[in-house]
């Protein structure tokens, strides 16, 4: 008998969202379709995307889109921090001020006290009634649920009562462990909530899959579907040998400042005037206006620094190879331990030096270790830091291509699909 391949996913981030929390699924998706499957895809309407990349609809205009409304809170949370921009939302933003206001401190308490799981939580009964009318009148056989937003994976838990189709949970970050639910200041009694949310989620579902090794042990043992790049080879160009250039790309707010690196790029350019006419800083992302403030405190430094915005993904590998050097951060958190971000895969694609600052003993340090493709050290260790600088400063290095075409072939997205039918496949006939 010929298996059902039509799946539904939901997901709030689909183009136009950009960032990273839109590139798993949309190129599973793209996959999948390439491979015989029937994916379509429920999203919001109307999402409160903090970055929009447009030209990602492009990419995925052959696969079917239900879009339904959703309400969100932030209207609210404007108006009581004064803030009347409504696209003005940056993650963070308030958790991240130094001196907080009362109506700041309010709106915190009530994201980590109220909106449980998370501020989408009030789209679950719209989409799960859309999910449950779609699974019974266009024959889906298997539901995708990917968070965060967690609450997703409630839609799926209502989905699979009701209908008892089978159902697939991705978790792309922790849940109840997340670390930012302890700065949102979230009481002990709704941190109890998250906990029961969470393994319901992992009980009901008939699949559970996580994007690491450590999270998946920490989830239950669940299985592990890492992200991935879809790329057609490694870069061989190579930087401008006029200037030696220190990329960071992604979101930089307080949880992952290497303040430390600041100070140290800034004695570097006090003690060494070659190293000085050569450096270039290339902050591409969202960047909390607390670091941007403390980096043109330091004389030398502030201006070495170019803040560049968000930067489509299109654009953006072309950003990484005018660099030397490629800086990844991982949260100051124990949970950073599970992470691995997408942005490793493409680092390893432009083909240059990555300098991961963490936690050594990590999914992230399990890949790093032995392979010639960069190092990772914890933020306090200056003098690795500045020796792993100074040789590639003194010495023009590039990675090692075998290691990274190794590592990139095996977390590809043409070789994890692969991965993903199996799972999808056994979960349908569990």
């Amino acid at each position: 008998m010929e298996l059902n391949r039509k799946i539904l996913i939901i997901s709030y981030y689909w183009p136009p969202s950009g960032g990273v929390g839109v590139q798993r699924w949309m190129n599973f998706a793209l996959q999948l379709q390439s491979r015989g499957w029937e994916p379509t895809v429920l999203t919001p309407e109307n999402p409160q995307f903090e970055l929009k990349d447009e030209k990602l609809e492009e990419r995925v205009k052959n696969i079917p889109v239900i879009k339904i409304p959703i309400w969100e809170p932030f209207d609210l949370f404007h108006k009581l921090t004064g803030n009347k921009d409504r696209s003005n939302v940056q993650q963070g933003l308030i958790l991240e001020k130094s001196a907080k206001t009362f109506k700041d401190k309010l709106v915190i308490w009530m994201r980590g006290n109220l909106l449980v799981p998370d501020p989408r939580r009030f789209w679950v009964g719209p989409a799960s009634k859309k999910a449950i009318e779609l699974v019974k009148n266009e024959g889906f056989n298997l539901v995708v649920t990917t968070g965060p937003p967690h609450s997703m994976h409630l839609i799926g838990r209502k989905v699979k009562r009701s209908t008892n189709v089978k159902w697939l949970a991705d978790f792309r970050d922790p849940w109840s462990k997340w670390d930012v639910l302890k700065k949102l200041n979230t009481s002990s009694f709704v941190m109890d909530m998250h906990k029961r949310m969470e393994e319901s989620v992992l009980k009901e579902s008939d699949c559970a899959v996580a994007t690491s090794n450590r999270m998946a042990a920490c989830l239950g043992n669940i299985k592990v579907l890492n992200n991935g790049i879809t790329i057609s080879d490694v870069s061989k160009e190579v930087p401008n040998e006029s200037h030696f250039t220190i990329g960071y790309f992604g979101m930089l707010n307080e949880m992952r400042n290497p303040r430390q690196l600041w100070h140290l790029l800034d004695q570097m350019c006090r003690e060494n005037q070659v190293f000085a006419n050569k450096l270039r800083v290339r902050i591409g992302g969202i960047i909390s206006e607390s670091i941007k403030a403390e980096i043109n405190e330091l004389s030398q430094l502030k201006h070495k620094v170019s803040f560049l915005g968000y930067l489509p993904h299109e654009t953006i590998q072309d950003e990484y190879r005018k660099c030397n050097v490629l800086l990844l951060l991982q949260n100051k958190s124990d949970n950073s331990r599970w992470i691995l971000p997408v942005k490793f895969y493409e680092y390893l694609a432009a083909n240059r030096l990555i300098l991961a600052l963490g936690e050594r003993k990590s999914d992230l340090g399990d890949l790093m270790n032995n392979k010639d493709v960069g190092e990772i050290l914890s933020y306090s260790e200056l003098g690795g830091i500045r020796g792993f600088i100074e040789d590639i400063f003194e010495n023009d290095r590039l990675p090692t291509s075998k290691d990274a075409e190794l590592l990139l072939d095996q977390f590809s997205h043409e070789h994890l699909v692969q991965k993903l039918e199996e799972i999808l496949t056994k979960c349908m006939q569990s």
